[in-house]
C-alpha cells in the first residue's frame, strides 16, 4: 500500500556545518561501493586540482581500503571515513597541511593521536576551505533534502559565528564548543554559545568505540578506546558545569556510554548547573543503562542513519551489539524516553536529509530499530509548516521512501502527519 505524509521541514539536532559547508568542493565517496570505481573518482579530481589538496568524505573501510604504500602513488590526498573517526592521508597531503598548521601535523598518522585530537583536525579542514559563499549555499542546498535547521557540534572558533551572522544564519543553528575554545571567545560570543561538547570514544568504523566486548576483526582484543580516564572524564565534565551552560557528550560504545553515567552519577547534585546534559548517539546504550540515564535527566541525541551500522558493520560487532544498535523501542516503550522531549534526532552528515532519515526510521532492517511517523515528527522536525514541507510517498510493499519539498503557501490546508492512503 501507497500512502503520503506532510510533515515541517527537520531540525536536526546534531551535525557540523561549517566543516561540511568547506566540503562543498570535496568528493564524496558515500555512494562508492568499491575501490576501483572510487580511484576512478579520484583521478577526474587530480586533473582538476593543480598541485592543490585533494579531499574525500565518505569512505567506507567495511568496503575497501587503500595501503599506505598505496596513498602515495597519489597526488596530495586526504581521504575521511565515513564516520569522520577515521582519516588517510599521503605524504602530499602532510606537507600541504604544514604550511599552514606546522609540525603538529606529522601526528596525524597516530590513530590514537588522531582519536584524542578529532575536533582539532576537522577544525583545521574546515579553516581550510569555510567561507560565507560556500556556507551559503551549504544551507540553500540542506532546503533542497528538507533540512531548515542544523545545529553546530563543534564550533571552531569564534569567527565560525560572525560568518554566520554575516550569512543572517543564526536562527537556523545553535553553537556547542570544546571546552578550550569556549575559553578562548570573548565575553560577546560566549553568550551565543549552547553548550560545551566532549568525546568520549571514536566510532564503530573505525573501531574506536569503547565497547565491553571486544570488535572482531584483528586479534579480537580491541575494545576500543576512552579518551579520558574515569577521574580525568569526572573533572572535565565538572569544570564544563561550572560554565553553567548545556553539555553534550558524545559515547556511542556500551563502555564509553557507562563511564559516562558514572562520572554524571558522581556530580549527580551538581548537574542542575547545565540546563540541558544529552549523551550524543548512544548507539549501544543497554537498558540497565538507559534507567539510569532517564533517572538523572539526560537527554538522547540520535541519529536514525546510524541503524545502518548493524548490518554495515557486521563484521566487526558481535550479533548481540547489531541487534542492540540504535534500540529505539526498548528507549521509548520501555524506559520511557519522550521523541522531541529527551529523545532527539539529528544525522551527524552522514548523510543529511529526510531520504536516509526517515528510511532508516520507517523501514529498519531491525525491527527494535523503527521510529513512527508521528514520533519522528516530534524529534526530528519544525513545530510547524512556516518554513516550508515535506511530502513523505510512503510504500509499505517495498518498503521505500520518497518525497517532495513544498514551499510555505502550499501548506495552509495541511496538519503535520495527516496520511492519505493511495492504494
Amino acid at each position: 500500500m501507497e500512502s503520503t505524509v506532510t510533515i515541517p521541514l527537520l531540525k536536526d539536532h546534531h551535525s557540523h556545518p561549517l566543516f561540511y559547508s568547506a566540503f562543498n568542493h570535496a568528493i564524496s565517496l558515500n555512494a562508492v561501493k568499491t575501490k576501483q570505481a572510487a580511484e576512478q573518482i579520484l583521478s577526474q579530481s587530480f586533473e582538476h586540482q593543480n598541485g592543490g589538496l585533494t579531499v574525500a568524505h565518505g569512505w567506507r573501510s567495511n568496503r575497501y581500503h587503500w595501503t599506505q604504500a598505496e596513498m602515495e602513488l597519489m597526488p596530495p590526498l586526504a581521504v575521511f571515513n565515513v564516520s569522520l573517526h577515521s582519516l588517510l592521508i599521503n605524504r602530499g597531503g602532510m606537507d600541504y597541511l604544514r604550511l599552514k598548521y606546522g609540525d603538529t601535523v606529522n601526528q596525524i598518522a597516530d590513530p590514537v593521536w588522531y582519536e584524542n585530537n578529532l575536533r582539532v583536525v576537522l577544525n583545521w579542514f574546515a579553516n581550510l576551505y569555510a567561507s560565507r559563499e560556500n556556507l551559503t549555499q551549504f544551507f540553500a542546498q540542506l532546503k533542497e533534502i528538507g533540512i531548515h535547521y542544523l545545529e553546530e557540534m563543534l564550533l571552531v572558533d569564534e569567527n565560525e559565528i560572525k560568518i554566520f551572522e554575516d550569512c543572517n544564519l543564526l536562527n537556523r543553528t545553535r553553537f556547542w564548543s570544546a571546552p578550550d575554545i569556549f575559553q578562548s571567545l570573548s565575553p560577546q560570543a560566549k553568550t551565543q554559545v549552547h553548550g560545551l561538547k566532549l568525546f568520549t570514544d571514536g566510532a564503530i568504523g573505525s573501531e574506536s568505540a569503547a565497547l565491553h566486548r571486544p570488535f572482531l576483526t584483528g586479534k579480537k582484543t580491541n575494545r576500543g578506546m576512552l579518551i579520558y580516564t574515569d577521574p580525568e572524564l569526572t573533572k572535565t565534565i565538572e569544570h564544563c558545569l561550572e560554565t553553567e551552560k548545556s553539555l553534550a557528550i558524545h559515547a556511542i560504545g556500551d563502555r564509553a556510554i557507562e563511564q559516562t553515567l558514572s562520572s554524571l552519577m558522581h556530580l549527580k547534585p551538581r548537574l542542575v548547573r547545565a540546563p540541558e546534559i544529552r549523551i550524543e548517539h548512544a548507539q549501544l546504550i543497554t537498558e540497565e543503562q538507559a534507567s539510569v540515564a532517564i533517572d538523572l535527566g539526560i537527554k538522547l541525541c540520535m541519529q536514525p542513519n546510524f541503524s545502518s551500522d548493524s548490518s554495515n558493520y557486521a563484521d566487526r560487532l558481535d550479533h548481540a551489539y547489531c541487534l542492540g544498535n540504535n534500540p529505539f523501542r526498548m528507549l521509548i516503550d520501555k524506559i520511557g524516553y519522550t521523541p522531541g522531549e529527551n529523545l532527539l534526532l539529528g544525522s551527524d552528515g552522514m548523510p543529511h536529509g529526510i531520504e536516509s532519515a526517515a528510511q532508516h526510521s520507517f523501514f529498519p532492517e531491525i525491527p527494535s530499530q523503527q521510529i513512527s511517523i508521528s514520533e519522528f515528527i516530534a524529534a526530528y522536525c519544525l513545530d510547524d509548516f512556516s518554513q516550508g514541507s515535506i511530502r513523505l510517498k510512503i510504500d509499505e510493499s517495498i518498503k521505500t521512501v520518497g518525497y517532495d519539498i513544498l514551499p510555505p503557501q502550499q501548506q495552509q490546508s495541511d496538519s503535520p502527519g495527516t496520511i492519505e492512503n493511495n492504494s
